[in-house]
């Protein structure tokens, strides 16, 4: 008997039995990753050089557990787009913990929650992950962004130590999209764990000393509370603590705290304002020891509303026109 085409090259058979499989398996894999994470869809951004990045306007995509991410015409998480009118709209302004990663859903973030019992206010979301505080500085007062009557502004105190952030050694920060899911996993792999992003970041950042930094920051900080209430809008400035702050380990950042009485920048520490809880219970507020669960939204979400009721900065009629 002849023996068949794959006994005569059972090198060449087995090697193809490979290749189908690994083809498969790219195919499996590239499909289930976009379902249930939503690599390959990320949510993209503009560089500037005043601000250094923010979301590009008009997107819609689902990430990580579903998360949606609704981006409306002014580059916001917002629900909907904004017209050009002030008075009913909420801008929250911030980092990533304001952002709420990859992780939370529009609906979930705290800047919904503290604008939903509100009446007559459109909330939107400004934050960008790894922004600073010369960052909001350089949306807001530079380049004059101005939709809303009333601003929330929130930071976690390392802040006040990055400087003017760029979107560059950051894996996570997209500009265009990219053909596949798998790419998007190759490129994060490679930056966190090949190229070291993180101490590259460090040793740009820590260029400068640690006290000017902070010296710039506070003063560029009060400079914007100050042209937004030249202006006629209401603006108010939140500390968020970490989870060490949260669950006693750790005091404040007094070089910070320095630097916002020095400047007379009126701060409210949410640390002074979270509502009594057991420790695991505060833990299930953080997904790391800077950023928000759903749950830690909520908390935050309550705590920022009653302050803007508490100072009546919520209300609309005698807002900015």
């Amino acid at each position: 008997m002849t023996p068949s085409v794959f006994e005569r090259h059972p090198r060449a058979t087995l090697a193809g039995v490979w290749l189908v499989f690994l083809l498969l398996f790219a195919v499996v894999a590239e499909v289930g990753l976009k379902q249930l994470s939503g690599l390959g869809r990320p949510v993209l951004f503009q560089a500037h050089p005043a601000y250094g990045y923010r979301l590009q306007p008009n997107q819609e995509t689902w990430r990580f557990g579903g998360a949606h991410f609704k981006i409306n015409n002014l580059g916001l998480r917002a629900r909907e787009d904004w017209d050009p009118g002030i008075k009913d709209k909420i801008l929250f302004l911030g980092d990533s913990v304001t952002y709420g990663g990859n992780h939370i859903s529009n609906h979930e973030l705290f800047s919904e929650l503290a604008a939903s019992n509100l009446p007559g206010l459109r909330s939107g979301n400004a934050g960008i992950p790894n922004w600073g505080v010369e960052n909001v500085y350089g949306l807001v007062v530079q380049e004059k962004f101005l939709p809303a009557s009333v601003y929330v502004t929130t930071f976690i105190e390392d802040d006040f130590y990055r400087g003017l952030t760029s979107g560059r050694n950051k894996p996570w920060i997209k500009y265009e999209m990219p053909r596949f899911a798998l790419e998007e996993l190759a490129e994060f792999v490679w930056h966190k764990y090949f190229a070291d992003t993180r101490e590259i970041n460090r040793r740009e950042r820590e260029s400068e000393p640690a006290d000017a930094r902070v010296a710039r920051a506070a003063a560029k900080l009060k400079e914007m509370d100050e042209f937004l209430k030249a202006r006629g809008h209401r603006h108010l400035i939140f500390i968020s603590p970490t989870r060490q702050q949260a669950l006693g380990q750790r005091p404040p950042d007094a070089r910070v705290k320095a630097q916002l009485d020095k400047h007379g920048v009126g701060a409210v520490y949410l640390l002074e304002r979270l509502p009594p809880a057991p420790a695991e219970e505060r833990r299930a507020w953080y997904q790391d020891n800077d950023h928000l669960t759903a749950k830690g939204h909520a908390v935050w979400g309550r705590m920022i509303r009653d302050e803007l009721i508490r100072r009546n900065e919520h209300a609309i009629g005698n807002a900015a026109a």
